[in-house]
């Protein structure tokens, strides 16, 4: 709030149904809920049943505290294959991955995880953090203004993603297509 910033929450179904008053406060404060599977499973060595379970469920306990169903998916950890993608968007989701991690997870100091951001960070990125980590709460302030101060706008995962006809690079980044001259 302090930085007017708005991000993506990926909620892994599990969070939801411990802590419904903080899905509520996130949503309140005007950002953006995905999904992030139920049980945090490993995507890739599951059935197509078992992904939509995953995904539909995780879906419900959200919408059930927000009253808006999520329109985006990323897999935990990262790990895809393309069952869980197709199957994914065919449920009507996008999915999502990132191209700049923070490592928070490993317990990495403040100062780290800025390096690691600033030396990352490009137009179009999406920065990878957690909700439950050692230092990412101290980081991030000085990671939004460093990242502020260099000229970026921070926004929800959704405002990343082209709405019309799109192309997809080496870098898997999106790029809407050219429209060709009748």
């Amino acid at each position: 709030d302090q930085y007017q910033v708005k991000a993506t929450f990926f909620l892994v179904g599990d969070w939801c149904e411990k802590y419904p008053e903080s899905v509520k406060e996130i949503k309140n404060r005007g950002h953006e809920i995905g999904n992030h599977s139920d049980t945090h499973p490993d995507m890739p060595s599951l059935e197509r049943n078992e992904i939509m379970k995953e995904i539909n469920d995780c879906s419900s306990k959200i919408e059930a505290v927000t009253g808006e169903k999520p329109s985006l998916f990323r897999p935990p950890s990262g790990a895809y294959n393309n069952l869980g993608v197709d199957t994914a968007r065919e449920m009507g989701y996008e999915v999502i991955q990132w191209d700049c991690d923070s490592l928070d997870w490993k317990g990495l100091s403040v100062d780290e995880m800025r390096r690691r951001i600033m030396k990352g960070l490009q137009k179009g990125s999406i920065l990878l953090f957690h909700n439950d980590t050692k230092y990412t709460a101290q980081a991030l302030p000085h990671i939004i203004v460093d990242i502020q101060e260099e000229g970026y706008q921070i926004v929800p995962v959704g405002e990343l993603i082209c709405q019309e006809e799109y192309e997809i690079d080496h870098a898997g980044r999106q790029h809407a297509k050219e429209k060709q001259a009748d």
